[in-house]
């Protein structure tokens, strides 16, 4: 009974801290509403914050920095937007070989998620691998192959085609009995 009477103690506390913000100009966004995403449901600072968070745990920096510039042009007060900035950018300037690695991982995790059916997860991971790569055959093949089976065909004949443009000899954007 003591034990889960201080952990409550405890979550009060830090909720009534972390509610509490600045009272210069446009406020920031408090940890709580960043965590609750009450921060992303407009264009303000706070929302451009939070969603410049979501795309850094997504790996897209440079849209994650475009988001904390926007902020910035709107709160030049805006601690939590300089910092996660800089974040987003030595995230940009690491080892080219460690962002390759990140690539082709998530790479492998979309053609694991197609197998398993999360064909949207897929679709997410193989999209950032073509941000990143945009001449993975194999990364356009997929994501044609999983919106098929969400029925965008549209999207779908654009992903193949451009698989097969990328390796118009390869077999990999040919099916068995099509050939040249």
């Amino acid at each position: 009974m003591k034990k889960s009477s201080f952990f409550l103690k405890l979550i009060l506390t830090a909720m009534l801290v972390l509610s509490v913000t600045p009272s210069y100009g446009q406020s920031e966004p408090t940890v709580l509403e960043l965590l609750t995403g009450r921060a992303a449901q407009s264009q303000s600072p706070a929302s451009l914050v939070q969603r410049g968070r979501k795309k850094i745990q997504q790996g897209n920096f440079r849209e994650a920095i475009a988001d904390f510039n926007q902020a910035l042009s709107l709160n030049p007060n805006l601690s939590q937007a300089y910092y996660y900035r800089g974040v987003a950018q030595r995230q940009l300037k690491r080892s080219p070989s460690l962002r390759k690695a990140y690539i082709q991982a998530r790479l492998v995790r979309g053609l694991a998620r197609l197998q398993l059916g999360e064909t949207r997860g897929a679709i997410a991971d193989l999209t950032f691998v073509l941000r990143n790569d945009p001449n993975s055959s194999v990364a356009y093949l997929n994501r044609g192959l999983a919106r098929l089976e969400l029925g965008q065909i549209q999207q779908a004949r654009a992903d193949l085609t451009k698989a097969r443009n990328l390796e118009p000899n390869g077999s990999l954007a040919y099916g068995p009995q099509e050939t040249r």
